[in-house]
């Protein structure tokens, strides 16, 4: 077994983004989930809040909002074709930390950054801007 070819992966294309298809008309970038900017805005923002995860749904809210706000500020980086009441949508953080509180596009993101095949090395074909 080739260790490289099986397991390496684009730590640029894990950081910046790769394009993910939602619809005919509509794809998002989205970067991996635990790359160098998510762990550290993370450790940041938990830090701040000086969270503790022992529970109780002030923690919880609190949890999940420090979630969204990370996954706005460094997974989820972009996106065409998204519309609202019929207009285009610019890609902004502010934008993805509010479509993010819809709780299936938020697992529909989290589940595209965890998944390691899109962001081996090989599997690096024709990014296209978002």
């Amino acid at each position: 077994m080739d260790i490289l070819n099986s397991f390496a992966t684009d730590e640029k294309l894990e950081t910046e983004g790769k394009v993910f298809p939602l619809s005919k008309t509509a794809s998002i970038k989205v970067a991996r989930s635990g790359n160098p900017k998510y762990v550290s805005l993370l450790r940041q923002k938990m830090s701040e809040a000086q969270l503790d995860l022992v529970g109780g749904d002030e923690a919880d809210q609190l949890a999940e909002s420090i979630l969204i706000d990370v996954m706005a500020e460094t997974i989820l980086v972009g996106w065409k074709g998204i519309v609202e009441g019929g207009l285009e949508v610019p890609y902004s953080v502010s934008k993805a930390k509010e479509y993010l509180k819809v709780k299936d596009f938020r697992r529909k993101v989290a589940s595209l950054s965890e998944n390691f095949e899109a962001f081996k090395l090989k599997a690096e074909v024709d990014q296209k801007n978002v």
